[in-house]
């Protein structure tokens, strides 16, 4: 499951910063560099978040020796 939550949150990432590259080049115009850096947003902020607030458990203090 937090591979699904990971390459999801690449590909909005990967939007987010193709479209202004994309209008750079002259490959699509501004209103649809708004439309990709949108989608690009929403995909991040739905699987980058699950993905990045995945915390690995810390032991407690009856199962560490000191």
């Amino acid at each position: 499951m937090n591979a699904i939550f990971k390459i999801g949150g690449l590909v909005g990432l990967l939007l987010t910063a193709l479209g202004p590259i994309l209008v750079f080049t002259g490959v699509i115009d501004v209103d649809r560099n708004k439309l990709v850096m949108l989608a690009g947003m929403v995909i991040w902020f739905l699987f980058g978040t699950p993905w990045l607030s995945a915390r690995k458990l810390q032991p407690t203090d009856s199962q560490v020796e000191i």
